[in-house]
């Protein structure tokens, strides 16, 4: 694919959604049904919502609003005015599709007043409403996929309605708004009846989980969900706390994934640093389980320290024990279920022969350890790295239908798929280029690296030999290269011409 395909390289627009809950007999969520017609997933249930606007950050909303811009930016965890756009997006296009709007006081605005963004603050402001933003409780974060046509970074709020209200769709953004519980919209997806993106079934399943919407909003805003400084919820069965082991090697961190909705399973504590284990800790208060990606020091150094608070088994893939604790084995293609999240492990050596990765169904996600990176390409180093075995490993992610990655460094990855193909495709390039220089003469895996990794920083280059010496091993054990003294040549190839 080249540059130039649809939306490959479209910038995410801010966007946010509104899941309407009321309690009936248990607790029920409100749906609509967009229009066949729209161009963006007409025909699709969803939860009201749309795309932030210029007007809803306007600094105007700051005196009509019960939450301020700080207090928007201290809950979302972003340093920035614009949080509180939101919060003001989610409930004006939850007013404009379904009529739905909290006020203090209850003091009403013109429905078409919801019309446009300008509309909306200038009938707030000259009515002197004052939105109930601190109603709100953030429950997650999604970007649509690389690939999509139209892309959105979508914020997710949950509110409680009167259990009395109903909502009075607009014929022109909804065909259709209706109260359903969790399990009976599930339902209705698994027959086909209801057609949903991942981010609205993960959210149904999590909502699945509680009796009521006060415990909902509890999970989501109490303990477990005050995210740290190094934490951060990105959607409501997946929470990341970074590891303070920064380095070249590890980026900003280790990830440490925090997995699942009461019951939860933690993937790769890092490190013993006490804070760091009393982050996990108070984020998962109902562990059931800690996973191992890989046993590299970076991503079990923490293991013991948290074993010895929690008590919980350590799974890994083989018998030996990661982090000096012993550890219960996964299989490959083992299911494992955490508080509605259903991971399957996989099998992926080559970066380490004992590497897993976890993919979440029905949210289509993956946590790939350290096979894929959220920046740059996974380091292969001999001889406990092989490349065959590692572009294996990738190459089998690609019947996984992946929407978004976890990797075990730096921030996640939209568009699996597209992900994996260029992974792939790097790595052919790179083999390739070490081949083509080998043609014109041989050369020692320095010149090589010199060479092939032009285009990377100088500091990066030692690291770079481990990858130049996997492609190699690769390369000869098919034949088409060969090592003499320290050089290595191309089979068949007369350098004497």
């Amino acid at each position: 694919m080249g540059r130039n395909e649809p939306g490959l390289d479209a910038v995410p627009r801010a966007a946010s959604t509104l899941v309407i809950l009321r309690d009936r007999n248990g607790p029920e969520v409100l749906l609509t049904v967009r229009p066949e017609n729209l161009r963006f997933m007409g025909g699709f249930t969803v939860f009201p919502g749309g795309a932030v606007s210029e007007a809803d950050a306007d600094p105007g909303w700051e005196e009509r609003s019960r939450l301020s811009r700080a207090g928007a930016a201290a809950a979302l965890k972003e340093d920035t005015n614009d949080a509180l756009a939101a919060y003001i997006c989610a409930i004006r296009e939850a007013f404009e599709e379904v009529g739905f709007l909290q006020t203090e006081g209850d003091r009403p605005i013109p429905r078409e007043a919801a019309e446009t963004p300008e509309s909306f603050l200038a009938a707030a402001t000259e009515l002197g409403v004052v939105l109930r933003t601190d109603l709100m409780v953030p429950s997650g974060r999604w970007v649509t996929p690389l690939g999509s046509p139209i892309r959105f970074d979508a914020r997710f709020f949950i509110v409680r309605a009167h259990p009395d209200w109903e909502p009075t769709p607009d014929p022109s953004e909804v065909a259709e708004a209706f109260w359903s519980t969790p399990a009976a919209a599930l339902e209705h997806l698994r027959s086909g009846e209801l057609t949903m993106v991942p981010p609205t079934i993960e959210m149904l399943q999590r909502l699945d989980l509680d009796p009521d919407v006060g415990s909902i909003m509890n999970a989501m805003s109490g303990p477990g969900a005050t995210e740290g400084d190094r934490s951060e919820r990105f959607s409501a069965f997946v929470r990341r706390v970074v590891a303070p082991n920064p380095s070249l090697m590890t980026g900003p961190g280790t990830n440490t994934y925090i997995v699942g909705a009461g019951p939860t399973c933690v993937i790769d504590p890092a490190v013993a640093d006490s804070e760091y284990i009393d982050e996990i800790v108070n984020a998962a208060p109902d562990m059931e389980a800690i996973l191992v990606t890989h046993r590299h020091p970076d991503h079990i150094g923490g293991i013991a320290a948290l074993v010895e608070r929690t008590r919980v088994p350590v799974r890994a893939f083989g018998s030996e024990p990661a982090g000096g604790v012993a550890v219960d084995p996964i299989s490959d293609e083992e299911i494992l279920e955490f508080g509605g999240a259903r991971l399957r492990a996989l099998h992926t050596p080559g970066h380490a022969p004992d590497h897993l990765c976890f993919y979440m169904e029905g949210a289509a996600v993956l946590f790939s350890g350290d096979n894929i990176l959220g920046s740059g390409t996974a380091v292969i180093s001999p001889p406990e790295g092989n490349m065959r075995t590692y572009l294996a490993s990738v190459a089998r992610l690609q019947d996984s239908h992946i929407s978004r990655i976890f990797p075990g460094h730096f921030a996640p990855l939209d568009g699996g798929d597209e992900v994996v193909r260029r992974y792939l495709s790097h790595r052919r390039q790179r083999n390739e280029a070490i081949l083509d220089s080998l043609s014109r003469g041989p050369l020692t895996i320095g010149d090589i690296v010199a060479r092939v990794y032009s285009d990377t920083p100088e500091q990066l280059h030692p690291i770079a030999v481990h990858q130049v010496q996997a492609h190699l091993d690769m390369l000869h054990e098919e034949g088409s290269v060969f090592p003499r003294g320290n050089r290595w040549f191309v089979t068949g190839v007369d350098y004497s011409e």
